[in-house]
């Protein structure tokens, strides 16, 4: 990631500091004028027009990286760019059509040279099992090492909407390829079904944005032997088992039940006990219909009908009001999978009941889904903060359940991670209808490391036959 060799060429920033991260740190460079990572290069003889394009692009690659990694994509722009990277406005457009341009080009270095580390750690080395931690502590220091080019890779590609999506889903596949290419490695190889290898990835990139988000970076490379503990524990035949069980998903079972609209009541110009309910409707309705970004505080009070006081009194602006919707129509959906999975059965038997409950709620309610999945998205740093936030808040309900059974904290944060990042990946792909086919396997990456790959089998195939 950073570090001295893109272009051979090094600089102020480039490999910065895990200090860099925080959010003091932060603060002053948003108030403070924009140094220049480099000085400009000097007119006259002795570089090539073609040895000056590279220096050039090398630091504006720097640049990119750590203005993203340190205020994020929203804050940047051409101008600053450029003045980072010690050279002129026109000399950027020589190297990149505009902005989005740059930054995505900048993610496909960061991933192809934390890629070619990963791959030139594990060079040499026979045993499966050495390979495998060698790419997992390998990963674990570029994170550590490059915090500010780890965020480009890992944490504002969500800032970035739709354009980026294609990327990251070749970098996603590029690493189960590589994950898969090591399980295969085992002395025992199984045939893993490709959603469970989905899983695990996106479970250790859980882990590893998380922990970039707080400034706890550091804590990863300690954690490489329990990720890939965790990521054995999914490597066993009964995910294929689960994946060809026959699915019958709440087809026997009532559906869930919307969240029922609250009632208006008089008032007489203050502020009503119900308004934030009504606000909150009315901002999940406009979004769902209209999209996060033709969201206006303006619209939402119409809709709501309340006066621009009594919104005021509520939320700060449209992205506060938006993040409360989505945080209560999430958590509500969950919450209410699992009070019906409660009707009976054991631990294991309602963990899967609740996923595949809440799969059978994201597909038949196109506003769950669109707040939770797409238009999370566009509300940029801040949605990515609140995704984190309801992550947390599931994985640590589901690690809390009976000893001997839930969890251990890192396995239930890794596995809640891996659900959620599939659910979102077949949401914003348009396949919603398919997501009551593989409750079961989301189940499997619960279950597993919990209780062990055959219980978890055993248990999902269960209830199944119980639905």
């Amino acid at each position: 990631m950073e570090g001295p060799g893109i272009c051979g060429f090094g600089g102020k920033q480039w490999g910065a500091p895990v200090a860099a991260t925080d959010e003091a740190t932060r603060t002053s460079r948003r108030t403070a004028p924009p140094e220049a990572l480099y000085d400009k290069l000097r007119p006259g003889p002795g570089m090539t027009a073609s040895a000056v394009a590279s220096n050039q692009s090398a630091r504006l690659y720097a640049a990119m990286i750590e203005i993203v990694g340190t205020r994020g994509y929203q804050a940047v722009t051409v101008r600053e760019v450029a003045s980072r990277a010690g050279v002129s406005t026109r000399a950027f457009y020589a190297h990149f059509q505009d902005k989005d341009d740059c930054v995505l080009r900048t993610y496909e270095l960061v991933v192809q040279r934390a890629t070619a580390g990963i791959v030139a750690a594990q060079s040499g080395e026979r045993d499966w099992w050495k390979r495998m931690r060698r790419a997992f502590e390998a990963f674990a220091r570029e994170v550590e090492q490059r915090p500010l080019a780890a965020r480009v890779a890992l944490v504002e590609p969500y800032a970035m909407g739709s354009m980026a999506l294609d990327r990251v889903r070749r970098t996603e596949n590029l690493f189960e390829a590589m994950l898969a290419n090591s399980l295969a490695r085992t002395p025992e190889p199984v045939e893993l079904p490709p959603l469970v290898v989905k899983g695990m990835v996106a479970g250790i990139s859980r882990v590893a944005t998380t922990r970039l988000l707080s400034g706890r970076e550091g804590e990863l490379l300690g954690l490489s032997s329990d990720l890939q503990q965790w990521v054995l524990s999914l490597h066993d035949v009964a995910a294929g088992e689960v994946r060809d069980l026959a699915t019958h998903v709440l087809e026997a079972r009532p559906a869930l039940a919307p969240r029922h609209e609250p009632a208006a009541s008089a008032a007489n110009g203050s502020v009503r006990e119900d308004d934030r309910a009504l606000i909150l409707t009315a901002v999940a309705k406009l979004a769902a219909s209209k999209g996060y970004v033709a969201l206006t505080a303006p619209r939402i009070r119409s809709a709501a009908g309340v006066s621009r006081r009594n919104f005021d009194n509520h939320f700060e602006g449209v992205q506060d009001c938006f993040l409360a919707a989505l945080e209560q129509r999430t958590i509500g959906a969950v919450g209410l999978a699992s009070a019906h999975a409660r009707e009976g059965g054991n631990w294991a038997d309602n963990v899967h009941l609740t996923i595949a409950r809440l799969c059978a709620h994201i597909a038949s309610d196109p506003l769950l889904s669109r707040l939770a999945f797409v238009d999370l998205v566009a509300a940029g740093s801040a949605g990515l903060r609140c995704r984190e936030r309801i992550i947390t808040q599931i994985a640590e309900s589901f690690a809390s359940g009976p000893a001997g059974e839930a969890p251990g904290a890192l396995a239930a944060e890794a596995s809640v991670g891996a659900v959620w990042a599939v659910l979102h990946g077949y949401v914003t792909a348009g396949r919603t209808h398919e997501l009551a086919r593989i409750a079961p396997t989301l189940s499997y990456l619960a279950l597993a490391p919990a209780i062990g790959a055959t219980r978890a089998a055993e248990a999902i195939r269960g209830a199944e036959e119980r639905c």
